[in-house]
């Protein structure tokens, strides 16, 4: 009882708080994670592409613009994330796909006591289509439109009091999502070069809180590593990726503590299996980091993804 009432209180405070525009998380609370570099451009027709993962972000700071923060409040953060895409090629030229993903957990630790939320994340269908295929050159462009999905439209609680956003699974409300993926290819040197880009676009809740818009832009570099560097189908591969998060609007008004925008140096590994199979290990390391007002930031975060392509006729 003693406890269940500390923890009442504790969110009584907390709700208190985020009126009076606190120090938020709303960076390191993501949206849709995507793993690894797998699902880049349109798939052969009647091919069925399965792409699994699995993500961990860990958190135990705050940032104050690009500057470390004494703000203490949570001690530390993380959340666990399962996702998966499907897709499937309807023809050369389009390809349908599904996106699913569930937070096993978002928690904050204060120290005393505990908050979590967990729950599916918006689904996100959409197509992508071909825009340029250059074989000679081997240049190709291909890009993708697509809905965000909520699978409930009402906040999750714990103990009868709405968490916060920051540990919400979903963002309650619909979303559209925008892509572009370009690939140049250099077969003789055994590289590729990627740049993909990704606008996602939050509308409001019932609530009239709106998450701010994200612009997530990576460029990859891979490179084929020889059978007499290390037995096997491995490609090595570095990631540059900028996120950038505009302010969330609460009825109508900006809040202060949200939106920023951060770079991360992502080197990846990946491991083919009779060119059907994919294993792939991400780790992410912030290096550059500015929030808007005094937020939760980055230390780290990993992904084990899986991906397997299925001729189905």
């Amino acid at each position: 009882m003693l406890r269940l009432l500390s923890c009442n209180i504790l969110f009584l405070i907390l709700l208190l708080s985020f009126t009076s525009e606190p120090a938020r998380a709303q960076c390191f609370s993501a949206a849709n994670p995507v793993g690894g570099s797998s699902n880049l451009l349109v798939l052969d027709k009647n091919t069925l592409r399965a792409i699994s993962y699995y993500r961990h972000a860990f958190s135990n700071r705050y940032f104050e613009g690009s500057s470390r923060s004494e703000f203490d409040l949570v001690k530390k953060a993380d959340y666990n994330y399962i996702g998966i895409i499907l897709a499937f090629g309807l023809s050369q030229k389009l390809t349908i796909e599904t996106e699913w993903g569930y937070y096993l957990n978002k928690t904050y630790d204060f120290g005393q006591d505990q908050l979590t939320g967990s729950g599916f994340n918006n689904i996100v269908l959409s197509g992508k289509f071909r825009i340029l295929t250059d074989y000679a050159n081997r240049f190709y462009i291909s890009g993708s439109l697509g809905a965000k999905i909520p699978l409930s439209l009402n906040p999750e609680a714990e103990n009868g009091i709405i968490l916060d956003v920051d540990l919400q699974p979903s963002t309650n409300a619909l979303g559209g999502i925008a892509q572009l993926f370009l690939v140049k290819e250099n077969s003789l040197a055994g590289m590729r070069y990627f740049l993909i880009s990704r606008y996602e676009y939050n509308a409001s809740n019932r609530n009239d809180y709106r998450l701010g818009h994200a612009f997530i832009t990576s460029l990859f570099i891979s490179k084929h590593i020889p059978d007499h560097w290390i037995p096997g189908d491995w490609t090595a591969i570095v990631q540059v990726r900028n996120e950038t998060r505009t302010k969330n609007i609460r009825q109508g008004i900006a809040e202060e503590s949200t939106g920023g925008t951060v770079f991360f140096l992502s080197p990846q590994v990946n491991y083919s299996i009779l060119e059907k199979w994919d294993l792939s290990l991400v780790f992410d390391i912030p290096v550059y980091q500015y929030f808007n007002g005094t937020q939760l930031a980055y230390n780290y975060a990993f992904t084990v993804n899986l991906s397997h392509d299925f001729q189905l006729f």
